[in-house]
């Protein structure tokens, strides 16, 4: 089940996982099984085309994905969705680029003892945009 509320409580438990602390505003989405959550986002620095998104999961849904999307271009109406991973996490940078995100740069000590790598996800590149269907999506 994908929810929404408790938005502190996703914000916490993705800011756990990924070694940040968010401050107000922002919105949240987390895929729920069996009380637990598996996947959470939390979406902050909204410009009206960009969004930051921050994700974590101990397992990646495209349900979650689907959620995330929507949320991004439908209900905030922007083109592009903003990421950031640190320089040495690969798994994260495999993830961003299976999702159709694009390197854009790196920030210098951005996590204090790492350089944090800054992806760019446009909604046409999306692969599991507006149209899709099946689970290879659009």
């Amino acid at each position: 089940m994908i929810v929404s509320e408790p938005r502190e409580d996703i914000a916490a438990w993705v800011g756990n996982r990924i070694g940040v602390t968010f401050h107000p505003p922002y919105t949240a989405l987390a895929h729920v099984d069996r009380g637990r959550i598996i996947a959470g986002s939390v979406f902050n620095v909204w410009t009206a085309h960009d969004v930051e998104v921050s994700l974590a999961a101990d397992r990646l849904t495209l349900t979650l994905m689907r959620s995330v999307f929507h949320y991004v271009v439908r209900q905030l109406g922007c083109r592009r969705a903003t990421a950031r991973t640190r320089a040495d996490n690969v798994e994260a940078q495999t993830v961003l680029a299976r999702l159709g995100a694009r390197l854009e740069g790196r920030q210098l000590a951005y996590f204090g003892d790492c350089d944090a790598l800054l992806y760019a996800i446009m909604k046409e590149d999306f692969p599991y945009g507006l149209h899709a269907e099946g689970p290879e999506g659009a």
